[in-house]
């Protein structure tokens, strides 16, 4: 394996190994998503944009000027709904089920690619969204007397607006849109925090969480493994990145397992294993044959 590649593996790695407890930590830091969002969203947010500025020193507007702004509030808008949905859905249904169902997104990018960029949808990604879709349907259908469904319904807001992203910046893949994350999490803040009445005194809202995962949340977790996930994608491939963040919906179940003894249930492990083994299969076709491609290319 060439060092480049081995350098875009190793940081597409670590960024789903830091990520792997922010579903725990949402969970430990209280009951209430909206103050939950409000915080992780503004501050996490302006964390993405300093650890980008490190990575890359021309400004903000250097970045982005290329792309169009129309592009830059789109991703930031879709953004700030999929932080919203991934915090609400956590806090409102099973974390397995949530990380399933958000393991969806490279696929539902696919369909949506076929939308907006007119690319053909394979067969292949038809067989996957069927067999896919059998295990979102035991998903749903074990939610029983409904109280979990608001939570899976944000989950799946959450992976459509996560593919509106991936399809948009799959159009610019030279350009770092690394502050459009760090934007649209503070657009998820904002909007949260008129939820709540800005809120965001120590004694009227950190009274009522914990802040202990709060700061990991901040500081670490949500804005490191973002920015390693952009940084990795200038060594490998969208689909090569794609498929090592399949990892983060197993990692992360079994984070809440062991700290919160919250057992996954037997549909569960059934349609998580359907799931990300069908999405890990057609990840590597998929990958398998753009190197084909690109090999038929130089030669």
């Amino acid at each position: 394996m060439p060092s480049v590649a081995l350098k875009g593996y190793l940081l597409a790695l670590l960024g789903v190994l830091i990520l792997s407890p922010d579903a725990l930590l949402i969970r430990l830091a209280g009951d209430n998503p909206m103050l939950i969002s409000a915080w992780r969203g503004t501050f996490g947010g302006c964390m993405v944009l300093l650890y980008n500025q490190l990575l890359d020193r021309r400004s903000i507007f250097e970045q982005l000027r290329v792309v169009g702004w129309q592009w830059v509030l789109a991703i930031t808008f879709l953004n700030g709904i999929s932080q919203i949905g991934f915090v609400y859905g956590v806090s409102h249904a099973s974390a397995a089920d949530v990380l399933v169902i958000i393991a969806f997104a490279p696929l539902v990018s696919a369909f949506l690619s076929a939308i907006f960029l007119g690319e053909r949808v394979s067969l292949r990604t038809w067989v996957a969204t069927g067999v896919c879709g059998v295990g979102l349907a035991i998903l749903f259908g074990q939610s029983g007397s409904g109280n979990d469904l608001p939570g899976l319904l944000a989950a799946v807001t959450c992976a459509v607006s996560m593919a509106g992203v991936f399809v948009i910046m799959r159009g610019f893949p030279k350009q770092n849109l690394t502050s459009c994350i760090g934007f649209g999490n503070i657009f998820s803040g904002i909007v949260c925090a008129i939820a709540v009445g800005w809120t965001f005194s120590v004694q009227g809202s950190l009274g009522s969480l914990n802040w202990l995962p709060m700061v990991l949340m901040v500081m670490v977790v949500s804005p490191m493994s973002f920015v390693l996930f952009a940084l990795s994608l200038r060594y490998i491939s969208a689909a090569e990145t794609s498929l090592i963040l399949l990892m983060e919906s197993v990692f992360g179940s079994i984070w809440v397992w062991m700290m919160l003894s919250e057992e996954p249930s037997l549909q569960t492990l059934l349609a998580g294993t359907l799931v990300i083994s069908t999405l890990m299969v057609y990840s590597w076709l998929a990958l398998r044959d753009s190197r084909k491609q690109t090999t038929a290319l130089a030669s």
